[in-house]
This record gives structure tokens, sequence and C-alpha cells, in this order.
């Protein structure tokens, strides 16, 4: 009984990472396929369905208050999106020099 109430327990501790993923919000397939053709992003996104829709952002900044920033080289005016800390896109701006 006692080796069942462990694994149990290292069950459960295993499963806490991934908890901290669960607040993106969970696309439909057919939703972030769109957002990849159309080459857009929406908030709430993982990262990995940014980088299938924009690809690898030019500039990491990590531990930028509150989450990461990936910045997006353009000639019109570089791509800045924000992730909050539970590492999803809370947002993204366009930043011109």
């Amino acid at each position: 009984m006692r080796t069942r109430l462990i694994f149990i327990a290292l069950l459960g501790t295993a499963l806490l990472p991934a908890a901290a993923s669960a607040e993106c919000k969970n696309f439909s397939s057919s939703e972030v396929r769109k957002a990849v053709i159309k080459k857009t992003i929406m908030v709430g996104m993982a990262p990995g369905d940014v980088k299938r829709s924009w690809g690898d952002p030019t500039k990491i900044r990590s531990a930028h208050p509150g989450g990461d920033e990936w910045e997006y080289w353009n000639p019109a005016g570089d791509q800045i999106v924000s992730f909050g800390s539970d590492g999803c896109v809370i947002g993204w701006r366009t930043a011109r020099d």
C-alpha cells in the first residue's frame, strides 16, 4: 500500500510542469492551421504555434518582466511578441527605430 502512495505522489509531481502550460488557449488544429496559412498569431498561442506561423524569432529577450519577448525583424518595423509568465502570447506590437 505504501509503495502505491509513493508512486502516485511521484506521478503527481511529474504532471505539475505540464499544468503550467495549460494556461495557453487550447486552439483547435483547424484554428492553428488557418493562423499559420494567414501568417498570423493570436493571444493565448503557445510558443510552438507562434514558430509555426512566423518562424524562428530574430532575437529573444528572456526573463523580461512577466515573460519573454520575441523579436521578428521587419523592414516596416520589428514585430515584438510578448509572452506571459505562463509562456503564452499576451500581445504584440510594432517597434520602429
